[in-house]
């Protein structure tokens, strides 16, 4: 379940990547919607990554839950500030790497 926690994670912090109004780069699919609304996309990403963390404490223990948490939140924000610019977490990519880490955490 791992896996899932830190996708949410993903997805909260891209959320809030490209909501930030310091993001000029050209969108593309569904960050179209994101750039007319990020208000709603802020709110989004706060409860994805709010649920992540709650799931982290769930699933860890308080201290180690929000230690893993925090961990997490600065890799994968290291991950799309790093890689946004070159548009490698495209939805494809970043599901398909989801699915086969999920895969491999489930079959071993």
């Amino acid at each position: 379940m791992f896996t899932t926690y830190f996708f949410l994670l993903l997805l909260g912090f891209q959320l809030w990547y490209w909501a930030s109004p310091q993001v000029k780069m050209p969108p593309a699919g569904y960050q179209e919607f994101i750039l007319k609304n990020p208000q709603y996309s802020r709110m989004a990403g706060s409860a994805l990554v709010v649920l992540a963390s709650l799931l982290f404490v769930l699933k860890l223990g308080l201290m180690t839950g929000l230690c893993a948490w925090l961990v997490g939140l600065m890799g994968v924000g290291s991950l799309v500030v790093a890689l946004a610019p070159f548009r490698y977490l495209r939805l494809p990519t970043v599901l398909a790497l989801y699915v086969g880490f999920l895969i491999m955490e489930v079959a071993l």
